[in-house]
C-alpha cells in the first residue's frame, strides 16, 4: 500500500490548523475560568451582603427590646428614635429573604430567627411602665415583678435568637471562606493557562517549524545544488524521493537537464562532424584562393583575383566562426583550458601586438604598447588570445591614421590591461550585452567587419577563469577602452 506523503499544501494546512485549535482550546479554557471566577466573586459578594444584613437585623432586633426596656425602667427619659427598630429589622429580613432564596437550609434558620423576633416583640409589649406615682408602691412593686418576669423571658428569647443568628452567620462565613479559596484557585488556574499558552505557542511554533522545514530545506538545497551543477556542466545530484512539490520540481528539472544534455550532445556531435568534414576542404579551398588572389596563376584576370580575394576572406571568416563554435560547444567552457604561471605581461602584450601588426599596417593604424615592465600570474597563450581579439576589434572599428594604445597598471594585488581606440564607441545599453554570445554593437558588423559575436564572450570566459574581470568604458563617437584585470600572484578560479 502506498504511504501518504504530505505536500507543501498539506503542511501549510497543518501550520494553520494546529495553532488555531490550540488557540481555540486556550480561549475556551480562559472563557470558562473567567466565567467561573466571576460567578465565584458574585457568590462571595452575596454572602458578604448576607452577613451584613444579618448583623443589621440583629442590631435592630435587639433595639426593639432595648428601646422598650429603657422606656419601662428608666424614669423621666425623653429617649426616642426617628425610625422604629422593628420596622428596620423587618426591612433587613426582607433583604435576607431575597438573598437566601436559593438556600432552603438558611431560609429555615432565617424563619426561626424571625419567629424569635416576633416573640420578643410580643413580649416587649407586655412590659408596663412603673413611673406613675399615683398607682402606689404596691402597684409599682407588682408591675416591677411582672416586668422582671417578662424581661427574663425576653432575655431567653434573645439568647435563642442569638444562637440562630450565629448559626446562620457562621454558615455564610464558612461559605465565604470557601468561595474566596475558589476565587484564588481560579485566579491561579488563569495564570497557569496563560503560561501554558505562552510556552505552548513557543513549543508548537518550534515543532511546526521543524515539521514544515524538514524535507523542504533539504529539498531546496538539493534543487539549488542541481541548478549550480547544471550551470557548471557537472553531474546532477540524484533525484529526490517523494511526491511533494519540491520532489516533483526536482524530477522535472532532471528531465529537463537530460533533454538539454541530449540536445547538447547532438549539437556537439553536429559541430564536431561539421568541423571535421569541412575544415580540411575549406582550408584547401582557402589556400587555393589565396594563390589565385596573389597572382600565382597568370591566366587569372584582375577581376578574377579580386573575386578570389573576396572568397578567401569569406572562407577565413567561416573558419574563425567554426573555431569559436568549437571553443564554446561545451557548457562551462570546458574545452578552454588555462595553465597560469608567473609571466611578463609586457612581453605578452608585445606578442599580441606583433600578431596583429599586419592588419594594423593594412588599415594604417599605429599600435602603441606599454613601457613599464609588469608581471602577472596567467596563461600567456590565453592572454595573447584575449589581447589579439581586443586589438583586432579596435583595429576594425578605428579610423585610418588613428592609434590603438595598450597600457598596463598595477592595482594592489591585480594588474589591469587597457586597450583604447578612437572608434565609434559602444552604446551604454550594450556595454554588458556585448560580452554575451552572438551579441554585437550593430547587426551589420557580421558582414561588414567580419565579426562572429563570439570573440568577446571567449575573452570574458578566459579572464574569469584566471579569477579576473573584464569590462568596457566608452563614449559614443569618442572611442572605447576595453580593460581586464589579472592577479599578480596566486591560484586561478577555475
Amino acid at each position: 500500500m502506498r504511504s501518504f506523503q504530505p505536500r507543501i499544501f498539506h503542511k501549510g494546512l497543518v501550520l494553520l490548523v494546529v495553532p488555531l485549535l490550540f488557540e481555540i482550546f486556550i480561549a475556551a479554557s480562559l472563557i470558562y475560568l473567567q466565567h467561573y471566577y466571576e460567578e465565584s466573586v458574585k457568590a462571595e459578594a452575596a454572602r458578604k451582603q448576607i452577613v451584613y444584613h444579618i448583623n443589621e437585623f440583629w442590631f435592630h432586633s435587639v433595639g426593639v427590646t432595648t428601646v422598650k426596656l429603657i422606656k419601662v425602667f428608666v424614669k423621666e427619659t425623653d429617649f426616642d428614635v426617628a425610625v422604629q427598630p422593628d420596622y428596620l429589622a423587618l426591612a433587613e429580613y426582607s433583604h435576607l429573604t431575597k438573598l437566601l432564596a436559593g438556600d432552603s437550609e438558611q431560609l429555615k434558620r432565617l424563619e426561626e430567627i424571625i419567629n424569635c423576633f416576633y416573640r420578643c416583640r410580643a413580649m416587649s409589649k407586655e412590659l408596663n411602665p412603673t413611673s406613675d406615682d399615683a398607682s402606689g408602691p404596691l402597684a409599682q412593686m407588682v408591675a416591677l415583678k411582672s416586668n422582671l418576669k417578662v424581661s427574663k423571658r425576653l432575655l431567653a428569647a434573645n439568647l435563642e435568637t442569638i444562637g440562630h443568628v450565629r448559626s446562620l452567620r457562621q454558615h455564610e462565613l464558612r461559605q465565604t471562606e470557601g468561595t474566596a479559596e475558589q476565587v484564588g484557585v481560579v485566579a491561579r488556574l488563569i495564570q497557569i493557562v496563560l503560561g501554558v499558552a505562552i510556552v505552548g505557542n513557543a513549543i508548537i511554533a518550534f515543532l511546526l517549524f521543524r515539521y514544515f522545514m524538514r524535507g523542504i530545506h533539504g529539498g531546496v538545497q538539493t534543487l539549488l545544488q542541481n541548478i549550480k551543477h547544471f550551470k557548471e556542466g557537472e553531474q546532477l545530484v540524484p533525484a529526490m524521493a517523494g511526491t511533494d512539490e519540491i520532489a516533483l520540481l526536482d524530477a522535472r528539472f532532471h528531465e529537463m537537464a537530460e533533454a538539454v544534455a541530449l540536445s547538447q550532445n547532438m549539437k556537439q556531435a553536429f559541430i564536431s562532424t561539421v568541423s571535421r568534414e569541412l575544415r580540411d576542404p575549406i582550408a584547401s579551398t582557402r589556400d587555393y584562393l589565396m594563390r589565385l588572389s596573389q597572382g600565382v596563376d597568370p591566366g587569372v584576370s584582375e577581376r578574377g583575383r579580386v573575386r578570389a580575394q573576396q572568397a578567401e576572406q569569406s572562407l577565413h571568416r567561416l573558419i574563425d566562426l567554426m573555431n569559436d563554435l568549437l571553443a564554446l560547444e561545451a557548457p562551462g567552457m570546458s574545452r578552454i583550458k588555462v595553465e597560469p604561471r608567473r609571466c611578463s605581461l609586457t612581453e605578452v602584450v608585445q606578442s599580441a601586438i606583433d600578431a596583429v601588426s599586419g592588419l594594423a599596417e593594412k588599415k594604417g593604424i599605429s599600435l602603441v604598447g606599454p613601457v613599464d615592465q609588469v608581471d602577472a600570474y596567467a596563461d600567456p597563450d590565453r592572454i595573447i588570445q584575449v589581447l589579439v581579439n581586443l586589438l583586432s576589434n579596435a583595429i576594425k572599428f578605428s579610423a585610418p591614421g588613428s592609434s590603438v594604445v595598450v597600457s598596463t597598471h598595477k592595482l594592489d594585488d591585480l594588474v589591469e590591461v587597457r586597450v583604447a581606440d578612437r572608434g565609434r564607441g559602444v552604446p551604454a545599453h550594450l556595454r554588458e550585452e556585448i560580452f554575451e554570445r552572438f551579441q554585437q554593437v550593430a547587426a551589420s558588423d557580421a558582414t561588414e567587419k567580419g565579426g562572429t559575436g563570439l570573440g568577446l564572450p571567449i575573452c570574458k570566459e578566459i579572464v574569469e577563469m584566471h579569477g579576473g574581470k573584464i569590462g568596457v568604458e566608452s563614449e559614443e563617437g569618442e572611442g572605447s577602452t576595453f580593460w581586464f584585470r589579472l592577479p599578480v600572484s596566486g591560484e586561478t578560479n577555475e
